[in-house]
């Protein structure tokens, strides 16, 4: 089990300098609004790869009026303790993170990074997941992916990549039909290896929830199912480029490419019938609560990978189901925690192998 012993920020945010010790187990960061509880949570994400939680720019994580910015971490791994350092570097008039690992970039740096940390968040807006936009409800199931497959972000940027550039093809008055036939070809590999990981991640989770609901008995069951009208039948990838090849036509005029995982959307069953867009926000948050159990319990049992858990702000529509929800989590994983709320109080059902710190006043 890794976990994260400290971490200091250096022109990071809304932080000049600061520097937190952490629990092992449960870390509770509170303090008024606006005081950086979130900022401390992203910056922990960003010992992971890409830009944390948020994707923010590397130019929007530094210090005002400041050039840089630097976040040091003490990680804990096998009772051996690695300093990690995370940075912004400006090249060629754009900035760069950059990552080390005992003051060493390298190939190997960013490996141990990959194998050491894995992540799983609550954020405020999932609260609303099954009302929001479908790409919404695309990250949540790709960010459960990539908390135990590092490569799968590879796999949506190349997928991305080249989305982007049968895009500039269609959009020239003559181009080569070899050039674009290669690129569908790479677009047909890469979205049919999505699906594939999407599917299996959907069945994991559709038997992790129903064996979670067999034990615990939550207030209702939830199955989750991906809508995709192009999937639907299971195609290969002969049926996927003749669709690519009939669509250019259409594609050229309005834009974008109309098929693939890019337009997949995920929906959930609660007691096989009730849509869970019809669900209270509370009732939302505990589905979204659920299936991060469901997620963690796979990651432990399945996968050998213990990950560390980020929720912000998570005391709205806090009811006696959400609190257990939480508690279970706690007591039943041995797990780094960190959440984030605006008053101590909020967090007395969570007081054992505790630390709270007030930020308030930093």
């Amino acid at each position: 089990m890794a976990k994260i012993n400290k971490i200091t920020l250096n022109r990071y945010r809304n932080f000049k300098s600061y520097e937190i010790a952490f629990n092992e187990k449960n870390n509770i960061i509170y303090g008024s609004n606006g005081s950086g509880k979130t900022n401390i949570l992203e910056s922990i994400s960003l010992l992971g790869k890409g830009r944390g939680f948020r994707n923010s720019s590397i130019e929007d994580l530094i210090y005002k009026n400041e050039n840089e910015f630097l976040v040091e971490s003490e990680i804990e791994k096998d009772f051996d303790n690695h300093n990690i350092k995370i940075y912004s570097k400006l090249t060629n008039n754009k900035y760069k993170k950059i990552s080390s690992v005992n003051n060493e970039v390298s190939k190997e740096a960013s490996v141990f990074l990959e194998q050491t940390l894995s992540f799983l968040y609550f954020l405020p807006e999932m609260e609303r997941l099954f009302v929001s936009s479908p790409s919404y409800r695309r990250n949540f199931i790709d960010k459960l992916i990539f908390s135990e497959n590092k490569n799968y972000n590879k796999l949506m940027n190349k997928y991305k990549k080249n989305l982007t550039e049968r895009n500039k093809i269609l959009q020239l008055n003559n181009f080569d039909s070899n050039w674009i036939s290669a690129i569908e070809n790479e677009i047909a590999i890469s979205g049919l290896e999505i699906y594939r990981l999407r599917n299996e991640k959907i069945e994991i989770l559709n038997n992790e929830l129903l064996n979670l609901n067999k034990l615990t008995f939550y207030p209702f069951s939830v199955k989750f199912e991906h809508k995709d009208i192009f999937y639907k039948n299971n195609i290969d990838k002969s049926e996927y480029l003749k669709n690519l090849k009939n669509f250019r036509n259409i594609d050229s005029q309005y834009g974008g490419t109309k098929i693939g995982p890019h337009k997949s959307d995920f929906l959930a069953k609660i007691n096989s019938e009730i849509s869970a867009s019809k669900l209270s926000t509370g009732q939302q948050k505990t589905l979204v609560l659920i299936t991060i159990y469901a997620q963690c319990k796979h990651l432990i049992n399945q996968k050998n990978i213990k990950p560390i858990l980020l929720f912000d702000e998570i005391c709205s529509h806090l009811d006696e189901t959400n609190r257990k929800i939480l508690l279970e989590l706690s007591k039943g994983f041995d797990i780094q925690f960190f959440f984030t709320g605006t008053e101590k109080s909020l967090f007395s059902f969570m007081s054992t192998n505790t630390n709270f710190y007030n930020i308030s006043n930093i």
